[in-house]
């Protein structure tokens, strides 16, 4: 499927590619990146392919990957991660055939998007602009943080997260935030008073980071 191009007004002073959640599609955040705070970024919304997922007993649905269980402690699907790296990556790639910098496309995504953007930021060949994670968690953690180059160290990362999040509890998006800041120079965390979703001030915060970043 197609992804959703949202093109800025003017000549777009940058990229941000944004993953949807588990069971959604591309169209999940497209009424949020129409706003006007947001109207001199290009912005790609994909659609992640069927498969069954194994905490849905099996229910075939949108997913980047398989998800065993919402402990994020146990196996985790990587070889699925990769095989959907590997659409993402071309996304990334055909940006940069058009002109725009790798440094200037930003990867985001919410929850199990969120955690898809930490894996393709992480293992991207050349340093892209930031990664955006809402409502996410660092999916193998000692992995992909152990694998850093020193030229990431100063890569920009927005984590954000919801106090009463009862899907991804904050728990766990504090320990991949402890991990990320002990490797990164510019990590974020902002916790908002609300469950597994978005609000206004969050989308806000995001507005300031993608453009103080893209222009």
């Amino acid at each position: 499927m197609t992804p959703i191009i949202i093109d800025s007004v003017e000549s777009p002073t940058g990229v941000v590619i944004f993953l949807h959640g588990l069971g959604a599609d591309g169209f999940d955040f497209k009424d949020i990146f129409t706003k006007p705070q947001f109207n001199k970024i290009r912005f790609i919304l994909p659609h992640a392919p069927y498969q069954p997922v194994t905490i849905n007993q099996g229910y075939e649905m949108r997913a980047w990957y398989d998800l065993y269980d919402l402990s994020f402690e146990n196996d985790e699907d990587e070889l699925g991660m990769e095989r959907s790296s590997l659409s993402i990556n071309k996304l990334i790639e055909d940006q940069i055939s058009f002109g725009i910098p790798s440094e200037k496309i930003i990867i985001g995504g919410f929850s199990q998007g969120a955690a898809m953007s930490f894996y393709l930021g992480l293992k991207y060949p050349k340093k892209l602009g930031g990664i955006a994670a809402l409502s996410g968690y660092l999916p193998l953690k000692d992995k992909l943080t152990d694998s850093l180059k020193g030229e990431l160290a100063n890569m920009p990362i927005f984590m954000a997260h919801g106090l009463y999040d009862n899907v991804i509890e904050i728990g766990i998006a504090d320990s991949s935030f402890e991990k990320l800041s002990k490797e990164f120079n510019s990590a974020s965390f902002l916790k908002y008073p609300m469950g597994h979703e978005v609000c206004e001030k969050e989308i806000d915060d995001l507005s300031i980071f993608f453009n103080q970043l893209l222009n």
